[in-house]
């Protein structure tokens, strides 16, 4: 089975019965009842060695701030704040100064984006892993989820996309700050960060929404590096939509608010790149041609074809 396969099979088979939770497997985190205007959101990532870097191109320092940046998208994504952070680590080795620029990683991102650290695990293993579980919070009338989108709402994205293997990976930057000015200010439909791909992600969105899409190609942000590794237009929008490991957000809302969402939220830029349907057909509009949209996002488990 493909991940995503994998994770819908799980999801079928694992039953919440608790009235307290009011989101489980399926969306950016786990949500659950907290206080009377809060609610609560879980989740856990992990990074590992030779999938999501390589010791012999990122620092210790990178490592560390990737493995949580990771945790706080998703965190973000459901229109929340960070609080606590527990650690898992898996080390080949006890050096104190290995240890000591993964904690100072650590503590960067603590400092920046205003949570604790409160607790983890450390275990000997060949290769470095590091598993992170987060804990935030968000205000009940705030909560953003996957399945919202409606017919003729616009969507659009923050940032950059593409080509993140080469250099944006090792340092993410959580949309804490603009996912908190939108959902303040505009009454967004859907959400989700972009961690698989636009394409993958995009469709993971329309799916539990029930919703297909239009995107207009061209107008999807390109980062720099995709341009200088791409010898076409087309190259390029292909990165764009499959390259993965953006952690930028994307986000439906209705289309009478599209004269309202700002060029640029802090330094960083929102763009309009499509528009929700009423049927669940996933198309791309390039010069003028319908384009089939597809899940071609990163998978952790593709099925491989001779």
């Amino acid at each position: 089975m493909k991940e995503k396969e994998i994770i819908e099979f799980i999801r079928k088979s694992v039953i919440t019965r608790s009235k307290n939770i009011i989101a489980g497997i399926g969306d950016d985190t786990a949500v659950v009842k907290y206080t009377k205007n809060d609610y609560l959101l879980l989740t856990i990532d992990s990074i590992v060695e030779n999938v999501h870097f390589k010791l012999n191109q990122a620092t210790y320092y990178q490592i560390g701030k990737k493995a949580i940046a990771v945790n706080l998208s998703d965190i973000a994504a459901m229109g929340g704040i960070p609080l606590y952070i527990l650690i898992s680590i898996g080390l080949p080795e006890g050096e104190k100064e290995t240890i000591g620029n993964l904690l100072n990683g650590f503590k960067y991102m603590a400092k920046r984006y205003k949570f604790e650290i409160i607790g983890g695990n450390l275990t000997k293993s060949n290769i470095l892993f590091i598993d992170v579980c987060a804990v935030g919070k968000v205000e009940k009338k705030y909560l953003k989820l996957r399945n919202g989108a409606k017919e003729g709402d616009l969507i659009y994205v923050t940032g950059n996309l593409g080509a993140s293997q080469i250099k944006k990976h090792l340092n993410i930057k959580p949309r804490i700050e603009e996912s908190r000015f939108l959902v303040k200010n505009f009454p967004i439909s859907a959400m989700i960060d972009i961690s698989d791909g636009l394409s993958s992600d995009l469709i993971t969105l329309s799916k539990e929404s029930n919703v297909g899409f239009n995107i207009f190609l061209e107008k999807i942000p390109l980062s720099n590096e995709v341009k200088k590794i791409s010898k076409t237009k087309e190259e390029e929008i292909l990165h764009a939509l499959n390259d993965g490991e953006d952690y930028e957000l994307l986000f439906t809302i209705p289309e009478k608010y599209k004269n309202n969402i700002p060029e640029k939220i802090n330094k960083t830029k929102i763009t309009l790149i499509g528009e929700i349907t009423k049927d669940r057909e996933y198309k791309g509009i390039y010069k003028n041609r319908e384009i089939n949209i597809t899940a071609s996002g990163f998978d952790h488990f593709p099925i491989l074809t001779s």
